[in-house]
């Protein structure tokens, strides 16, 4: 079993689902876990979900769990809403609230980042002391987006590209050596 964690974006509704496997088919019940009540898919259709981040290099289980727990909690957006934007929230019909909800994409980012900051402050265990944990990115625009809302990455953190064939098989021979392992 590799030790790396997978995000997950829907194409369609922007939803993020993180897993420890190559797959979201494989552990249908991280919906259940990761996805309110009322924004779930209907059906989890694999061609609907795309890898957008790969976090590998973690060196233990536990670090492996202890990460993907931080991680998979509902994040925050990476520059807090304003007043004026709350009150808009707030005066929206129930289904654009939905529309609003389901775009995930930016607060998990926000999450990941805010994890391996607060991983880094605390010296966390889970910190590869040996190696460096490697985030391999389906588009390197969010790292910028996540630095220029002030937000930094560890110094024990690199990015890379994550290569995909048809949209969502990963291609990247430092992960199929993890998962052969």
């Amino acid at each position: 079993m590799s030790r790396s964690i997978y995000w997950f974006r829907n194409i369609r509704t922007r939803q993020v689902l993180a897993s420890t496997e190559e797959s979201v088919l494989a552990r249908p019940n991280l919906v259940k876990s990761q996805i309110r009540v009322n924004l779930r898919p209907v059906a989890l259709r694999p061609d609907h979900w795309r890898p957008m981040v790969v976090a590998t290099g973690l060196e233990t289980e536990k670090a492996l769990l202890d990460t993907f727990t931080l991680v998979t909690q509902p994040g925050h957006p990476l520059v807090p809403l304003t007043a004026e934007q709350r009150q808009a929230y707030t005066l929206m019909r129930n289904r654009d609230k939905r529309l609003v909800d389901k775009d995930m994409i930016e607060r998990q980012l926000a999450q990941l980042a805010r994890t391996l900051v607060y991983m880094d402050a605390v010296k966390s265990a889970s910190i590869p002391a040996a190696g460096r944990l490697r985030l391999l990115w389906e588009d390197d625009a969010w790292v910028r987006k996540i630095e220029d809302a002030g937000l930094q990455w560890p110094q024990w953190v690199d990015h890379g590209i994550l290569e995909l064939k048809r949209g969502n098989i990963i291609l990247n021979e430092e992960l199929r050596a993890a998962s052969a392992a």
